[in-house]
């Protein structure tokens, strides 16, 4: 058996020999821990597929799954009563026994799959596909000195999951498949590295050794080579176990920065709240021209705040890998309109003219992520009018090739601006870098901007690029394949984004919120809407006035003392009656990392807005869920 697993390509010698039993002593070494896991993984899979799959399979599987676990730890006892007194494992029938066992494990694993997938059981279903994922990949140090042993391992369980799930259909467990092989692949191409990189220590490790031996013969300058080496040796060891704290220190600062850019995304979006809605409200009433102006600048700096704290944080959940794409219909054509209609006084202020070109076989309606698209087409467009002093800034939407059910389009935004120099064009997408570092002091900026483009532009499939001259102007491009909206959705976007009256609300409101400036700030917004406001300072409060008073609407802060949102909003809906009209509960947070939302849903609360609070999102957000006076 150990013939038909062992593939090492060594001369016949001693050391290679030695290098054969080292292999094979290896994979018995972890033989208890290895069988005990793969016991303890088989009764986890039976508790988990359990209500799908009949008791007399699972108890023949875990039946036979026990008996090869017990020849298993016997036969590694019965190897290492043995080996100290055969110095060759290779020649040992135990051993042998065990690698059978080894592959019929394999195989077992392999039956597991077909016997347990069941249609229409995605839970089970997630649970074979978890365990076989991880004891496949958990299979890699432990069987890698026998990488045939440990192909067949990994196979026999694979290629039946893989199969199983194209045999389902659909788009979803065909993707699904093709990851498990490209999973096994690479499985396989560690497994094959680690073997030769193992096999390669090992026949330095006893070449050395003989070398040391026959060398302890010699002279004293021999004596002072072997200490040499050995020093060496206990350096190497030294380095390694250094590696290994720096790795942890790095991974804990990783961490650390994580949760310190969460709690100051929290801390600083909390009175930025305070600041923009208190401008805001400040710009209804009524000033004379040189306090609107002193309004309109505070509120300009108070936005490019804003924008500096989400750019610091898309960056870092970008590097961290943590941000997401959402796929959903939206119109490209709205979101250029939206934009030309934000910065056109932008643009205006520097007398220069904004406009757009869209090719008419654009589609209604694209498969994407609408804010991220409007992300990479606002930093294109307000750093063309920053960087343009006279002139015009052009975007240009182009259908490279259109067809039914996928377009690749081509969008461009072209200015007569300052140019860049070619030698600095090639590092205009990096960090916190800008074409000439005197721009930062002339124009502004972090450097982000561009960088975070570039990330997202390459996580949606598409390319970017920049054509320029000093002094001509320049030409920020991406290209981007979006699949095109079918009909059904468009019919369901359009009823979603039907122009809403703009009539005052009618509603009674529950704004629960612990800070005494957001509660001032909210309620005036609100009471300008015409809806009528309670307060409640925490979720406590909150469910004591849900209890005495029918509410139409409730706004939950997150963070509050005592008790917070996320807890009130699962007491409360804990308490409703079946049945009931289900009463909106909306988050207004200053979580606006990634994940916030979603945690806010899955606690109960139904639609989710971060703060900054912007009195024109409220609006509309509230307009979804409440009436409007026909006055």
């Amino acid at each position: 058996m150990l013939r038909l697993f062992f593939d090492h390509r060594g001369q016949d010698n001693e050391n290679s020999n030695r290098v054969k039993n080292e292999l094979v002593r290896l994979i018995l070494a972890s033989g208890y821990f290895g069988s005990i896991t793969a016991l303890i993984l088989s009764v986890a899979l039976i508790v988990m597929v359990r209500p799908v799959v009949a008791p007399y399979v699972l108890h023949g599987w875990l039946a036979g799954m026990i008996v090869i676990f017990f020849i298993k730890i016997a036969a590694v006892f019965s190897y290492r009563k043995k080996k100290d007194k055969n110095s060759a494992p290779i020649t040992l029938s135990c051993v042998h026994v065990y690698i059978y066992m080894l592959f019929l494990t394999g195989v077992m694993w392999g039956l597991g799959v077909i016997l347990f997938f069941k249609p229409n059981a995605i839970m089970e279903q997630m649970a074979v596909i978890f365990i076989i994922a991880g004891l496949t990949a958990g299979a890699i140090p432990v069987l890698s000195p026998l990488r045939k042993l440990y192909h067949a391992y990994v196979l026999a369980p694979l290629l039946p999951l893989a199969y199983v799930l194209l045999q389902h259909g659909g788009q979803y467990y065909e993707i699904m498949a093709s990851i498990i092989v490209l999973y096994t692949l690479m499985l396989i191409k560690s497994a094959s590295r680690m073997q030769e990189a193992l096999v390669t220590a090992l026949e330095m490790r006893f070449a050395n050794e003989t070398l040391v031996a026959n060398l302890r013969q010699a002279s004293e300058e021999s004596e002072a080579l072997n200490l040499e080496l050995f020093t060496e040796n206990e350096r190497r060891k030294s380095t390694e176990g250094e590696l290994v704290q720096a790795r942890d220190v790095a991974e804990a600062a990783s961490r650390a920065k994580d949760e310190f850019l969460a709690n100051m995304s929290h801390e600083i979006r909390t009175p930025m709240n305070g600041i923009l809605g208190t401008l805001q409200l400040l710009q209804d009433t009524k000033m004379d021209a040189v306090q609107s102006d002193y309004v309109k600048i505070a509120h300009s700096s108070a936005e490019g705040l804003l924008s500096i704290l989400n750019d610091i944080l898309d960056f870092s959940k970008i590097t961290a890998h943590k941000l997401l794409l959402e796929a959903i219909p939206f119109s490209l054509r709205t979101v250029v309109e939206e934009l030309l209609t934000l910065l056109t006084c932008q643009a205006q202020a520097k007398n220069v003219a904004l406009s757009a070109e869209i090719d008419p076989q654009l589609p209604a309606l694209l498969i994407g992520d609408p804010t991220r698209m409007r992300q990479v087409l606002i930093n294109f467009i307000t750093n063309a009018i920053k960087f343009t002093e006279k002139g015009e800034v052009r975007v240009r939407v182009q259908c490279l090739s259109a067809f039914a059910s996928r377009v690749i389009l081509r969008l461009e935004v072209c200015d007569t601006g300052i140019g860049i120099s070619p030698e600095k064009q090639k590092d205009l997408f990096l960090s916190f870098t800008q074409a000439d570092g005197s721009t930062t002091r002339k124009y502004g900026g972090t450097g982000l901007g561009l960088a975070i483009v570039r990330q997202l532009v390459l996580m949606m499939g598409g390319q970017i690029g920049v054509e320029s001259e000093p002094g001509q102007g320049s030409v920020f491009w991406c290209e981007l394949d979006f699949p095109v909206a079918d009909l059904c959705e468009q019919a369901e976007d359009q009823k979603k984004n039907a122009p809403q009256s703009e009539g005052a609300l009618q509603g009674h409101i529950l704004l629960v919120e612990d800070n005494k400036v957001n509660q001032m700030v909210a309620g005036k917004m609100l009471a300008a809407m015409g809806l009528t406001v309670d307060l409640a300072e925490n979720g406590e409060k909150a469910l004591t006035a849900l209890a005495e008073k029918r509410y139409d609407l409730v706004l939950m802060d997150c963070q509050m003392p005592v008790l917070d949102g996320y807890q009130a909003t699962r007491s409360f809906r804990s308490r409703e009656q079946q049945g009931a009209k289900r009463l909106p509960i909306i988050a207004m947070t200053a979580n606006a990392m990634e994940g916030d939302r979603q945690k806010c849903l899955e606690a109960g609360m139904d639609d989710y807005l971060a703060k900054p609070v912007k009195k024109e999102l409220l609006r509309k957000l509230l307009g979804q869920w409440l009436p409007v006076s026909s006055a």
